[in-house]
């Protein structure tokens, strides 16, 4: 007996049909959107975190005033925190009133270590500290997973468009 099906195997593969035209473009927009998102988040956050260690900036001593929580749904509490600050080395002549960034709800007349923010406005200080910069390293490295997301999706998407 005489079968017409061959026992070996086909050394021909087909290729693989390419996504649509359309796919393919929304694939690298979202790539390219994922990577700049990532590189802001990395640039703000390694800014912020050099900030949060205390190593540059202008350093002082922050007292409280008042805070409110800027959060209107009333959930999630996001303080911010007005008062007034002198800078180190400083005395009361030499501060200004100023806002004090991601706070806690601090009590009126509580001193807090500080520096002056590099990013927005002036009159704008963040904390220094252990906390301050272990949140900002956390953040610094979702900005990194998500640059790296962004460049595989703009590597993957793009090659699609050749040959």
């Amino acid at each position: 007996m005489n079968s017409g099906i061959s026992r070996k195997p086909s050394t021909k593969r087909q290729k693989e049909p390419k996504p649509a035209w359309g796919w393919r473009v929304a694939g690298l927009l979202l790539g390219l959107v994922l990577s700049l998102v990532g590189v802001g988040a990395v640039f703000v956050n390694s800014v912020q975190g050099v900030q949060a260690t205390g190593l540059v900036g202008t350093r002082g001593i922050f007292t409280v005033d008042y805070c409110n929580d800027t959060n209107p749904s009333g959930k999630n509490s996001d303080y911010e925190c007005g008062g007034d600050f002198i800078p180190r080395g400083g005395n009361s002549d030499d501060g200004w009133s100023g806002t004090l960034e991601n706070a806690d709800d601090y009590s009126a007349g509580e001193k807090r270590d500080v520096v002056e923010s590099w990013l927005g406005s002036e009159w704008r200080f963040r904390e220094v500290g252990v906390g301050a910069t272990l949140g900002s390293v956390m953040w610094f490295c979702m900005g990194l997973v998500i640059l790296a997301m962004g460049v595989s999706q703009v590597r993957t998407w793009g090659k699609s468009f050749k040959s």
